[in-house]
């Protein structure tokens, strides 16, 4: 669906993207992480030819950036003065789509996204989370084929995410949309098919969510111990990791079905446990700590 290679971007002195590569496949969910000032925007601007980078190509499937994607930008970007549906029937004229299939097409984002009702109201005067399934509507109006989302949910309350969210799953399974992510909530990535993290215009690592967990984060089991140093002991007869507090033990396990002989063993000198499951939030908090450790 699109293919990014060797794209680079300077302003002044400031290398602000670096030799980044990678490729989005059709129907997939790509995930692009970074801190802030890491270069995401940058390489998203240049992709939607808002920028033109110094070196590195972007090809599109079938050479459809206008006609095949839609872009849904950090900020609004719609008339405060003018009402939801107004809004939307402009943008359709913009795209070329005539009004009687503009209306349809409104009529049922807007349903599926629960806004119906509230056409009518000004734009202005509306919920960020009323505004945000405003702004991705109208960049679904022509019915892309690749969807671009720059902090989609940013400030958004947990229904109005799970609202969204619902919409592109359903725009995936019933048409083959691709989406192409930027977000602070790593609990979104964690549904992606691809991730990718950038640093200082770099990319750091990328895989799939579970390859990257599993190289990354692991299992940690959390032991509150009644005889640390018999817990101690134990815990030396297993190749685990461990960091020892003076009522507790936290275990780096290599999978949580991994935990099971060593509670069996263990169990005398404990009073309790959890497991705290592999995320992709650690696998993220890792690669920052390893690279502000350089």
């Amino acid at each position: 669906m699109l293919k990014v290679s060797h794209l680079s971007k300077s302003f002044g002195d400031v290398k602000a993207v670096d030799d980044v590569s990678f490729h989005v496949d059709k129907g997939s969910t790509f995930a692009f992480l970074g801190t802030n000032g890491a270069g995401k925007s940058t390489v998203i601007h240049m992709i939607i030819d808002l920028l033109k980078p110094d070196a590195g190509e972007i090809i599109f499937a079938g050479g459809m950036l206008q006609a095949g994607t839609g872009v849904v930008f950090q900020t609004h970007r719609l008339d405060e003065a003018l009402s939801l549906e107004d809004n939307l029937l402009i943008r359709a004229e913009l795209y070329g789509i005539s009004r009687k299939e503009a209306t349809r097409r409104i009529e049922e984002l807007m349903k599926l996204t629960n806004i119906f009702e509230k056409r009518h109201r000004i734009y202005g005067t509306c919920s960020g989370g009323e505004r945000r399934k405003v702004d991705i509507i109208r960049a679904l109006l022509h019915q892309p084929q690749l969807l671009i989302l720059d902090e989609p949910t940013t400030g958004l309350d947990a229904e109005s995410r799970e609202e969204i969210w619902t919409l592109f799953k359903k725009l995936q399974s019933d048409h083959g949309l691709t989406l192409f992510l930027t977000t602070h909530y790593i609990e979104e990535a964690e549904q992606a098919d691809h991730v990718l993290i950038m640093h200082n215009g770099k990319v750091e690592i990328e895989g799939t969510p579970d390859a990257l967990k599993s190289r990354y984060s692991k299992p940690v089991l959390k032991l509150d111990v009644t005889d640390v140093q018999q817990a101690r002991e134990i815990l030396e007869a297993y190749p685990y990791r461990y960091e020892c507090g003076e009522s507790h033990i936290r275990v780096e396990i290599h999978s949580s079905k991994g935990a099971i002989p060593l509670l069996q063993h263990i169990e005398p000198h404990i009073s309790g446990f959890s497991v705290e499951a592999s995320s992709l939030e650690k696998v993220f908090l890792e690669v920052t700590k390893q690279i502000k450790a350089r």
